[in-house]
């Protein structure tokens, strides 16, 4: 058996179907049942009708879902539900990604270990879409208030030593290594903060005295 699977997530997309059918198409093969599940992926996977498709599916049957938010809205829940299906003898078929996972496959484990970066990284960018779509819905402002800095920087702490470090001529590659920061933050520090500017009018003003 052939079963695809959407949660409520994928039921705004008109071509979602036509992508998934044009996935078994190309690979051979014929849906056998399409579940569009009226539920988000907000609700545990288990409590979806995701879990009813899995315990009635048999060993050796495919399940088909476009992305990994189909399954569940976190990394950790779609690897309980890969392990399920593993144990249960099920394939699973990620259409955005173009990957199978089957049973009995031995997984690439660097290939594994970025796609699940990516995926993670999909839950980030749609928690946060979500996060602003909500705010934007009641009204409020997007982002940080206007004349609103924030209050300290990491290198703040640093400051005096920084200075002492540009006074004495050292290049910013090493200044960095110093503080213990990557040199971008260091120079992003200086440019918000004219530090360089202030060391130089600093030792100006006392060459001016000599």
């Amino acid at each position: 058996m052939f079963y695809a699977y959407c949660s409520a997530d994928r039921l705004e997309e008109q071509d979602f179907q036509g992508e998934l059918k044009n996935y078994a198409k190309t690979h051979g093969f014929q849906l056998d049942q399409v579940v569009l599940d009226p539920q988000n992926n907000k609700i545990h996977w288990g409590k979806r009708q995701l879990h009813s498709i899995i315990a009635h599916a048999k060993k050796n049957d495919h399940l088909m879902v476009y992305e990994a938010s189909d399954l569940a809205c976190s990394t950790l829940q779609v690897l309980e539900v890969l392990d399920l299906l593993s144990s249960r003898g099920i394939t699973l078929h990620l259409v955005k990604y173009s990957q199978i996972f089957s049973p009995e496959k031995v997984y690439d484990t660097e290939k594994f270990i970025a796609l699940f970066k990516c995926i993670e990284g999909e839950f980030v960018t749609k928690r946060t879409t979500d996060a602003l779509a909500r705010r934007r819905a009641a009204g409020l402002p997007l982002g940080r208030p206007l004349g609103r800095k924030n209050k300290s920087r990491k290198l703040d702490q640093f400051r005096e030593e920084i200075k002492k470090y540009l006074a004495l001529d050292i290049n910013k590659a090493s200044i960095a290594k110093l503080v213990g920061c990557h040199a971008q933050t260091l120079y992003n520090y200086l440019e918000d903060t004219q530090l360089a500017q202030e060391v130089e009018n600093e030792k100006n003003g006392l060459e001016s005295q000599v």
